[in-house]
């Protein structure tokens, strides 16, 4: 229980305790010290429960302190022959169901009952049954104050469960957004790095066959190398303000998959004299764009990769379908390497692939015995229906 609110709510019963022993003292016919000292232990008894010990009333030795009050109680009726005495009974009453199960605070309630019925029957030095005419009304109260009590401990529980599910629920809406903002941001570095990587290796190869055809007086290739450079630039720095701008699961200028993978590869090959040589299956699921772009950022990392670190001049790419997944195998003849260390595009090529649900291997040729370069290899498995696809094999 909160609190501020549990003191609240013992001040209010202590302040009903003081003012029902005061009335009760007032009422009475027959005044004596004794019921002055009883009414006084029933108050002392509740203070020193709440303030000095602490007792938890949920627990055997708080149902203890309530039995030994409910008894003090009793007597307090009978001796004072006050109607008020009773308004203890009703207060313990409350405070029992309050703190405690509903079956024991039933329990509870029916033992209060039957001791002011005792008390009762004391008091009148135990009449006829037929002049005990308000039992039934009492009963009534008593049944009453427990239910009224329990559906204020319901309520009240209720109250806390649902703050506790609000507090639940901000905690998760803060980190759902500090993962929103991580994976954007991952986001983000993986889109700049494919693009702004490709294009600058596309480009360096470029220029560099440009700077050859001068040398050798070819200066109508070179012109030509040095305007496919400008506009594969001009092309990654429109990817990169899409990448920053609106970061779309989808591929640049949301063109068709296949044809796009096929402009990367003839931009590429223009763009840097290297031979690329390609096989896509004419049968294809119809991937998700978050598999489209996986492959195609793929493509790109692993011929900027392979140029740049592998001094490859050669390229084959397998796109290809099997019984449960998509394979796709591209395969270079570059410099002979006996260890991958991924870096960071390798890394978030991985992680783009394993959002997917994929696999991602790479093999250094030498392994498989074909040479120098490396096997970067890709398997999705297929989460959607196969769909004809009629573009060129090259």
């Amino acid at each position: 229980m909160d609190p501020q609110l549990n003191k609240k709510i013992l001040f209010l019963l202590h302040v009903i305790v003081v003012l029902t022993a005061i009335l009760t003292l007032v009422n009475t016919p027959y005044f004596s010290w004794g019921l002055v000292a009883l009414s006084g232990l029933y108050a002392a008894v509740a203070l020193t429960r709440n303030w000095l010990f602490h007792v938890p009333l949920s627990r055997l030795s708080g149902n203890l302190y309530l039995y030994m009050q409910l008894a003090i109680a009793a007597t307090l009726f009978v001796w004072s022959q006050s109607f008020f005495a009773q308004v203890f009974v009703l207060v313990l009453i409350a405070e029992y169901t309050f703190h405690n199960k509903r079956l024991p605070s039933f329990l509870f309630t029916l033992v209060s009952y039957g001791s002011w019925y005792a008390s009762l029957m004391l008091y009148l030095n135990f009449p006829d049954f037929r002049e005990v005419y308000h039992l039934l009304p009492r009963l009534i109260e008593y049944l009453g104050i427990f239910g009224m009590s329990y559906m204020a401990k319901i309520a009240y529980q209720q109250k806390n469960q649902l703050a506790l599910d609000n507090e639940q629920l901000r905690i998760a809406s803060l980190e759902l957004e500090r993962k929103t903002q991580l994976q954007e941001r991952t986001r983000i570095s993986r889109e700049i790095h494919d693009s702004v990587g490709h294009t600058l290796t596309s480009a360096l190869t470029g220029l560099q066959t440009a700077a050859y055809a001068m040398e050798k007086n070819q200066l109508a290739l070179a012109q030509e190398m040095i305007d496919r450079t400008k506009e594969n630039i001009k092309r990654g720095l429109d990817d990169v303000r899409s990448s920053v701008h609106l970061l779309r699961e989808s591929l640049p200028e949301q063109q068709p998959f296949i044809p796009e993978l096929i402009r990367l590869i003839e931009d590429t090959k223009k763009q840097t004299q290297v031979d690329i040589a390609y096989e896509i299956y004419s049968s294809l699921p119809d991937l998700s764009p978050r598999v489209e772009l996986t492959l195609y950022r793929a493509l790109q990392e692993g011929l900027t990769n392979g140029i740049r670190h592998g001094a490859s001049t050669k390229f084959q790419l397998r796109l290809t379908q099997h019984a449960d997944h998509i394979r796709f195998a591209l395969s270079d003849n570059g410099s002979a390497v006996t260890e991958i260390v991924p870096g960071f595009g390798l890394t978030a090529m991985r992680e783009r692939v394993e959002d997917v649900g994929g696999k991602l291997n790479i093999v250094p040729n030498t392994a498989r015995g074909v040479g120098g370069g490396v096997l970067l290899e890709i398997l999705i498995p297929l989460q959607s229906n196969t769909i004809q696809r009629r573009e060129q094999i090259g």
